[in-house]
């Protein structure tokens, strides 16, 4: 059984179920205690992430995940650097400590496009992978419009998150998405 006790933090309940699921993948251990907190949005992920990291800091945990994602905002995506410096300055108490906050670009949806596997099961056996799923205008309302083709009921939901991040081709991911190979450096340097 593993030591290693992670704090993950993000937007909302299916990204840390995914994110999860991708964490315990990576490092290859089931074992491992993951420690989350679901923001209920991006909004509430900024606003209380200082007083939740001192909440979660007393399960003692190794390392810290943040989970924020770019998006957009008139139909432009918001700049990376200027949210990671936002983040950085909430999460100031943590310094010395293993963390990482992980921006998926636009969505972390636009991982699961990486992969032709994923996609096809979304699809029902149609669709392709993207050679730049970063490059994905809102990539989860095209994930729900690949999943309702044919003028079909939409089968893809964000609670079918955890079930994608399992079939998830890490490698294939890590080398289409940076913020995905980014996090993968991260929880491997663990």
């Amino acid at each position: 059984m593993s030591n290693l006790k992670i704090g993950l933090i993000a937007e909302d309940v299916t990204d840390c179920d995914a994110v999860r699921e991708i964490i315990r993948r990576v490092l290859n251990d089931s074992s491992i205690r993951i420690i989350h907190w679901a923001a209920k949005g991006c909004g509430n992920l900024r606003k209380d992430l200082s007083k939740t990291i001192k909440a979660i800091s007393k399960e003692d945990c190794n390392a810290y995940v943040i989970v924020h994602d770019l998006d957009r905002q008139n139909g432009c995506l918001n700049d990376e650097s200027t949210l990671r410096a936002s983040l950085e300055k909430s999460i100031i108490g943590l310094k010395g400590i293993n963390r990482h906050i992980c921006i998926p670009i636009e969505e972390l949806e636009a991982w699961f496009w990486s992969d032709l596997k994923v996609v096809k099961f979304v699809g029902q056996g149609k669709g392709k992978a993207h050679a730049n799923p970063q490059q994905i205008e809102k990539p989860k309302e095209k994930l729900i419009k690949l999943s309702a083709e044919d003028n079909r009921k939409p089968r893809y939901s964000t609670n079918m998150n955890a079930k994608l991040a399992s079939i998830l081709d890490i490698e294939e991911c890590s080398k289409r998405c940076s913020s995905f190979r980014e996090l993968v450096k991260f929880l491997r340097s663990l």
